[in-house]
C-alpha cells in the first residue's frame, strides 16, 4: 500500500534564484512550503568574479531587502550603475543616469552564485520550509488540489503549486500549459574582462551589425561582457582562447561609431582589457506561454516567460512574479486557501501588461537592429536621438525599468 502523500500549503518546484525566493517568502507568510529540487550547487567562494551576472532593480533589490537576504550579500561582490550609454548602429547615443532620474543608482549588479548562495541559507534556516530533493515526475490536477509525484515515489499534496523550474519547465507541461518558444539565431556570449581604468559605473551598450554587444561594470576595475552574437559568429568567439576574444571585443567596439576605443587593442577610457574569465555562451530564444496559471497551478521565472537578455530584465521579471505573487497571498481574503482560482486570476491579471511590455520592448528592439535595410537604419537610429532629447520619455522608460 502507497504511503499517504505529505500535505503542504505550496510546493515549489525549482531552486534557483526565483525558486528560493518565492519558498522563502511564502515561509515567511505563515505558509507550511515544501520545496522540491535538487540543492543549488554553491561554488567555493574566490576573488574572481562569477561570469553569471545579473543586473538587479531596484524593485528586485526591494524584494530580496523584505525576504531579508539582500543584507547577507557580500558588498564587496556588487556594484552600482550609475550610468548607461547605449549606441545605435550609426553611432547616436541613447543615455540614462541615476542622478537625473533622482535615484541613488539604476541598477545593482550581482552575482547569481551569490544571490543562490544568500537564498539557500535563508532557505536552510526557514523553520517553514521542508527540502524534498528528488525531481518531479508527474502532476495531477484535481478540484483545486495538486499531486505531486517524486522519483523517489514520494508524494506530496498541496494547495498550490509553483513553477519555478525553468524555460523547459516540467510544471508547465504537466499542467497542460502551452508555451511558443521561437529561437532568435543568436547566442549571448559571456565573459569577465579586467580594464586599466576605472568604469566609474557606466554600463555600455552597442547595437551592431554582429549583434547587441553590452559592458557591465563588476566591482573594482572590470566589466562583464554579454555579447548576443548571430549563431555562426557566436561559435567563432567560444573558439577563441579567452584573451584573444577580449581582444576581438576591442576591435568590435573600435569599428563602432562612437565606441569606446581610441587605439588598436584598448577600450578608452576603460584603457586596455583582459581576459579574466573563461567565456560561456547561452543560445537565445522568446518564450511565451497561454496562461500563467490553472487551477491549483502558477507559474514564475523562466517556466513563465523569456525575453532577449539585451535589457537584462530577465531576471528582474521573475523577481517581480514572486513579489506579485507573495503580495496577492498576503492580501487576501481570509476564507481564501491560497489556491483559490481567484488569487491566481489575481496574479495573472497583475502580470500580464508587465510581462508583455518587456517581451515587446526587448523582441522588438532586437529584431529592428537586425534588419538590414538603409531606410529602417536611419529611423532606428533617428528615433534613438529623438528618444534621448525628450527628457519626460526617457525618464518614463527609466521608471519602467526601476520597477
Amino acid at each position: 500500500m502507497s504511503a499517504e502523500p505529505a500535505a503542504t500549503d505550496v510546493a515549489v518546484i525549482g531552486t534557483g534564484v526565483a525558486g528560493l525566493a518565492a519558498a522563502l517568502g511564502l515561509s515567511q507568510l505563515g505558509l507550511r512550503v515544501t520545496l522540491i529540487g535538487p540543492a543549488p550547487r554553491l561554488a567555493p567562494p574566490t576573488p574572481a568574479f562569477d561570469a553569471r551576472i545579473y543586473a538587479l532593480s531596484p524593485a528586485s533589490v526591494r524584494l530580496l531587502e523584505q525576504l531579508r537576504a539582500w543584507g547577507q550579500v557580500d558588498a564587496a561582490r556588487v556594484q552600482p550603475v550609475q550610468r548607461m550609454r547605449v549606441f545605435g548602429d550609426a553611432g547616436d547615443e541613447l543615455s540614462f543616469d541615476a542622478y537625473t532620474t533622482a535615484v541613488d543608482r539604476l541598477a545593482t549588479i550581482a552575482e547569481e552564485r551569490e544571490l543562490l548562495r544568500v537564498l539557500a541559507l535563508g532557505v536552510d534556516l526557514a523553520p517553514g520550509i521542508r527540502r524534498l530533493l528528488a525531481p518531479m515526475r508527474a502532476l495531477h490536477t484535481q478540484e483545486g488540489r495538486a499531486t505531486l509525484h517524486l522519483a523517489d515515489a514520494t508524494q506530496v499534496r498541496a494547495a498550490l503549486v509553483i513553477g519555478a523550474d525553468g524555460a523547459d519547465s516540467g510544471v508547465r507541461a504537466a499542467a497542460g500549459i502551452t508555451a511558443q518558444v521561437v529561437p532568435y539565431n543568436q547566442t549571448a556570449v559571456v565573459m569577465n574582462l579586467a580594464t586599466t581604468e576605472p568604469h566609474e559605473g557606466v554600463a555600455w551598450q552597442w547595437f551592431t551589425d554582429e549583434g547587441v554587444v553590452a559592458l557591465l561594470p563588476l566591482p573594482g576595475r572590470g566589466v562583464s561582457l554579454v555579447w548576443s552574437a548571430p549563431d555562426a559568429l557566436a561559435e567563432q568567439l567560444q573558439a577563441l582562447q579567452p584573451q584573444a576574444l577580449a581582444e576581438r571585443v576591442g576591435r568590435r567596439i573600435l569599428g563602432t561609431p562612437k565606441g569606446l576605443g581610441t587605439r588598436r587593442g584598448a577600450l578608452s577610457p576603460l584603457g586596455t582589457a583582459t581576459a579574466a574569465s573563461h567565456a560561456h555562451a547561452f543560445r537565445l530564444r522568446r518564450l511565451r506561454v497561454d496562461r500563467l496559471t490553472v487551477p491549483g497551478v502558477a507559474l514564475i521565472g523562466d517556466a513563465a516567460h523569456v525575453v532577449h537578455p539585451l535589457a537584462g530584465q530577465g531576471l528582474n521579471l521573475g523577481l517581480q512574479d514572486v513579489s506579485i505573487l507573495l503580495e496577492v497571498l498576503r492580501t487576501r481574503e481570509s476564507w481564501r486557501g491560497v489556491g483559490d482560482p481567484t488569487l491566481l486570476r489575481r496574479y495573472a491579471r497583475r502580470r500580464a501588461e508587465a510581462i508583455d511590455l518587456m517581451r515587446w520592448t526587448t523582441d522588438g528592439l532586437a529584431r529592428l537592429f537586425t534588419w538590414d535595410d538603409p531606410l529602417v537604419r536611419r529611423a532606428r537610429n533617428t528615433g534613438m536621438g529623438v528618444l534621448n532629447a525628450v527628457g519626460p520619455l526617457k525618464r518614463a522608460l527609466i521608471r519602467q525599468a526601476l520597477g
